[in-house]
């Protein structure tokens, strides 16, 4: 059974006011730290004359030494990637079409380097490669055929 309690003592009624006395000052403080100002804030910006500039970059002059652009290997090396291109479409007809024409400009390259007397051997084995690249193609091995194009290419960009 529940028995209540009554604060009827003089001791009890102290204790409830001293209780709600500490609440209504816990409030106050509370309110009192909110509405406090700080203190405020001063900024200072620093703005027109005293900016410091950087110097101005001195110039690179940088003429690379490129070698001579061989118009002729280049041409052979177009047509190459023309090959490799119809490789990757799977188009038989058209990429021995344009083997043709690859294995014409490497010939007129490698005669264009005799004429001028200097060496034509990576231009003569470019010749037997595109020999066995026409034969991958015939039997429709592209990938090798592809592989095969991929490493002439690289070859005549050595050479130019």
């Amino acid at each position: 059974m529940r028995q209540s309690v009554h604060i009827t003592s003089w001791g009890g009624r102290l204790a409830v006011a001293l209780y709600a006395l500490a609440a209504v000052v816990c409030v106050l403080l509370v309110y009192a730290a909110a509405v406090r100002r700080s203190a405020p804030v001063v900024e200072t910006v620093t703005t027109g004359g005293a900016r410091a500039v950087a110097p101005a970059p001195t110039p690179v002059i940088y003429a690379p030494q490129l070698p001579e652009r061989d118009a002729e290997v280049e041409q052979a090396g177009d047509r190459i990637a023309e090959v490799e291109v119809y490789l990757k479409k799977r188009q038989s007809a058209a990429a021995l079409a344009a083997l043709t024409r690859a294995r014409h400009a490497t010939a007129r390259a490698l005669e264009a380097r005799q004429r001028k007397g200097s060496r034509g051997d990576e231009l003569a084995s470019a010749l037997k490669g595109l020999d066995a690249v026409q034969r991958a193609i015939e039997r429709g091995a592209f990938d090798d055929a592809h592989r095969q194009l991929v490493a002439l290419d690289e070859s005549l960009d050595r050479l130019n």
